[in-house]
């Protein structure tokens, strides 16, 4: 297997090689181009020679796309041994069999988790990626979409995410990441090597450590909003907020430490785990655009007055806001996803045809006098006590 996996690396740094020489970065020009020049790899089966080739074609594809976007590039080569394949292998007895040669098989055995998602209905492998220390296996499933009934707005915040409607509200406690990120920069800055390269080796190491502790924290929020929204048969409508880093640029007047905490906010990466989510279990996933969630947290999701913030002695408390004309206070975070809710469905409704969003919206909002609101701990929701 370990031959089999370097003779796979040498055939992609090949096809590399050839497409470099030849500026071919298209799977078919590059196949031509290359696969002539394979014969001396007679050991080597010809479908692993065609996974290489097409993820030598990729390797280029995007080393083409940074050239055009401005970005300097290195001439690109697979490191490390690895073997890719979408073709003649088997799932059986609990094993992977990966095909080395005529009618032989080598068998990798599979974990219970990876078993228990493998036999789930509709699910088929399609490709697998062996490298010298994981494997990792493409898998698809025919979903269907459910008969969505109500719309989940989430509001991304530094410290918390914010998921609900008009009749329940759940706050996700997300600040042990901010604590993550801020305590993995205190260890970094500690460094006093006086070797460039250790040092960035060490940032590196404790950067991938902080990344995944994030990514495990939100996995929980994610895996819990979708649960909910399938539950009770809502699609899920998120606020677009790309381009937000522009906002904590060094000379917009505000401190080192601020910027390095909202620069490293991991909104996109809440989002993104929602969708593939979402997808595996046929939720809907709307993005409203900037202009339809302009006014989200200021505007009263009852009447559409513009809310104040509310004052108590000399205080402001800039997160209360308070509607004149309801005579109510709400906190923002709240104010913010009942509108994104609110305006996912309109979206939702008009693309689906389902009527006018007065008629969408009839009896969502109105006599309400009260929401539930549910506080969640992110970092504990396996053992998490919901709260009304």
């Amino acid at each position: 297997m370990t031959r089999l996996m370097e003779s796979f690396r040498l055939i992609c740094n090949d096809a590399i090689r050839i497409g470099l020489s030849g500026d071919a970065s298209s799977l078919k020009r590059l196949s031509k181009l290359t696969y002539g020049e394979l014969t001396r790899y007679d050991g080597v089966p010809s479908y692993y020679k065609l996974c290489a080739i097409s993820k030598a074609a990729g390797i280029l594809g995007a080393r083409k796309k940074s050239i055009r976007r401005g970005f300097p590039t290195k001439s690109p080569y697979l490191s490390r041994p690895m073997l890719v394949s979408c073709y003649g292998f088997k799932i059986q007895d609990g094993s992977l069999l990966v095909p080395v040669g005529y009618h032989s098989f080598e068998r990798i055995p599979l974990s219970s988790h990876t078993l228990n998602v493998l036999s789930e209905p509709g699910v088929e492998v399609r490709s697998f990626t062996l490298t010298g220390c994981s494997l990792s296996l493409c898998i698809a499933k025919a979903t269907e979409e459910i008969q969505v009934e109500g719309m989940l707005g989430i509001d991304r915040n530094l410290r918390n995410v914010t998921v609900g409607n008009g009749e329940c509200i759940t706050y996700y406690d997300v600040s042990k990441a901010v604590e993550i990120v801020e305590t993995t920069r205190s260890i970094v800055r500690s460094f006093r090597r006086n070797d460039v390269r250790i040092r960035k080796q060490l940032a590196e190491k404790y950067g991938r450590r902080r990344q995944e502790r994030v990514k495990q924290i939100l996995n929980h929020v994610s895996k819990n909003i979708i649960r909910e929204a399938k539950r009770s048969k809502e699609a899920i409508a998120f606020e677009e907020i790309k381009g937000i880093r522009k906002l904590y640029r060094a000379g917009n007047g505000q401190e080192r430490n601020f910027r390095g905490r909202m620069n490293s906010w991991p909104f996109h990466e809440l989002k993104r785990q929602v969708e593939y989510k979402a997808a595996w279990e046929g939720v809907p996933v709307v993005t409203l655009s900037v202009k339809e969630t302009r006014g989200t947290t200021m505007d009263c999701p009852r009447c559409g007055e513009r809310l104040q913030a509310v004052v108590r002695g000399d205080a402001v408390h800039h997160r209360q806001l308070r509607c004149k004309r309801c005579e109510r206070w709400e906190d923002r975070d709240l104010v913010a996803v009942m509108n994104i809710s609110h305006r996912g469905w309109v979206r939702f409704a008009q693309s689906r045809g389902k009527g006018a969003a007065g008629e969408a919206m009839t009896g969502n909002l109105e006599g309400r006098r009260q929401q539930v609101i549910l506080r969640v701990d992110a970092s504990k929701l396996c053992q998490a006590q919901q709260t009304q």
